[in-house]
């Protein structure tokens, strides 16, 4: 006979249902007082996003790129993915405030504190991930600003938003598998030690029966109110720029572009940061190769010799302008690779230009805003990257050549007093000093009855 601890012996029999005593298992039981009020729910309503996210994803990711950008049903669900982001983060940073102003991270809780503060980096990181994917000017414009960053903190040699493949692999294997072991172990702690107790001995609780109940109909009631979002404010859409529409509109900044690469005078040849990964010749990637593509292609006689410039520009501008360019460029590398193409249009300087006259620029703080262009506009942008934004503005990092290696350690240096809070000596006894444990954690007065 195998006997549950958790709450008054139960006794497993023959007719016993494995499922409810999974979900027995799984369950908290009985709560101090106050774990059934809403700021006890948050965990539950975290996971539920994550569980939303993981259908929404694995949809995007069978129907594929055209049905979420305009098939009516797919922007539904890229609008519900963007819409569970926003909740996802809001509940994750509330969740983290009720732990912070309770102290719930005293020993032996320390580990649930940094389980979950590693989860919350890495949403933040997988997020940036995603726009990459959505095959948008978005996705171009932060996949370049993505690589800058990842360039800038020495990490540019193995992450690299600019490869389609990698970024895809990241955003729906690497970091949902992390997060999903970090929360299973960030749960079973939490699940072990039970919901923290008042540190404040002026606070009174007694053990109830947890609620299961009103659990689940907060967690329905904000899947209901994320469909709603997600029906009448759609993901925006911006339509990515393309070299042909560039080579249309303006031949001679594209002409002048490719002379730079072929001079190794253009951004990509001369670029500057903590790392450079753009160690390729730009002279072969954007002028001879494609030239020699075409020649073998059309099986033309006479190819003019490879330090004929001119000759091969000229021959190449038909290609930018009819879209066979850039499949060449994109094809030059051996899997779904766009690193070619978008640091080609990075050194046309359309990204920067663009995102600009959309109120998205980093200088503009666009990063909190999208392709909206004001933080007034729903969906909103990612509100999340303000404190990002305003050392931005704060140390005037967009015009310095080493902006982004120092954003890194900023941001990096934060990121790790979060995470290892619980072990700070002095700092962790913050919460202390606000009274904002007893609103969360206090016994709630009685009504009084009317006339008394």
């Amino acid at each position: 006979m195998v006997m549950n601890d958790e709450r008054d012996p139960i006794e497993y029999g023959p007719k016993t249902n494995a499922l409810k005593t999974l979900r027995d298992k799984v369950y908290f039981h009985r709560l101090p007082s106050y774990g059934n009020r809403i700021f006890y729910s948050l965990g539950f309503m975290a996971l539920t996003c994550l569980l939303l996210l993981t259908v929404t994803g694995i949809t995007m990711g069978f129907m594929g790129q055209t049905w979420w950008l305009f098939s009516p049903w797919g922007i539904f669900v890229r609008s519900v993915h963007l819409w569970t982001v926003q909740a996802f983060i809001f509940i994750l940073i509330l969740h983290f405030l009720v732990g912070f102003s309770t102290s719930g991270f005293r020993a032996p809780r320390r580990m649930v504190w940094v389980f979950g503060a590693i989860i919350f980096c890495l949403v933040l990181i997988q997020t940036e991930f995603g726009y990459g994917l959505r095959g948008d000017f978005a996705s171009q414009f932060r996949a370049v600003s993505g690589a800058d960053f990842w360039n800038g903190a020495y990490l540019g040699y193995w992450l690299n938003p600019l490869n389609y493949t990698q970024t895809f692999i990241i955003h729906t294997a690497i970091i949902p598998l992390t997060i999903f072991f970090l929360f299973l172990a960030h749960y079973l702690l939490e699940h072990t030690y039970g919901i923290a107790r008042p540190y404040r001995k002026d606070i009174s609780y007694k053990m109830v029966p947890a609620d299961h109940r009103v659990l689940f109909i907060r967690g329905g009631a904000l899947v209901a109110l994320i469909l709603v979002l997600a029906f009448f404010f759609h993901s925006p859409y911006v339509p990515a720029v393309r070299i042909a529409d560039i080579a249309n509109s303006d031949p001679g900044l594209v002409a002048t572009t490719l002379q730079q690469e072929f001079d190794h005078t253009s951004g990509t040849a001369t670029y500057l940061d903590s790392i450079d990964p753009y160690t390729f010749d730009t002279r072969k990637v954007y002028v001879t190769v494609p030239y020699a593509q075409y020649i073998a292609t059309t099986g033309t006689s006479t190819a003019a010799s490879t330090t004929d410039a001119a000759a091969m520009i000229n021959t190449l501008m038909p290609l930018a302008q009819n879209g066979l360019y850039e499949s060449i460029l994109d094809q030059e590398n051996p899997s779904a690779n766009n690193t070619y193409s978008l640091r080609f249009l990075d050194d046309l300087g359309v990204p920067e230009a663009k995102a600009s006259t959309l109120n998205m620029d980093t200088e503009q703080w666009g990063m909190v805003k999208d392709e909206t262009g004001s933080v007034r506009k729903l969906p909103p942008g990612s509100w999340w990257l303000f404190p990002l934004a305003a050392v931005n503005s704060m140390f005037d990092l967009p015009d310095n050549p080493y902006g982004d290696r120092d954003a890194a350690f900023i941001l990096g240096f934060f990121m790790l007093v979060f995470i290892l809070f619980p072990y700070i000596p002095y700092l962790n006894r913050l919460p202390e000093l606000f009274p904002f444990a007893r609103l969360i954690q206090g016994e709630r007065e009685p009504k009084k009855p009317p006339g008394r």
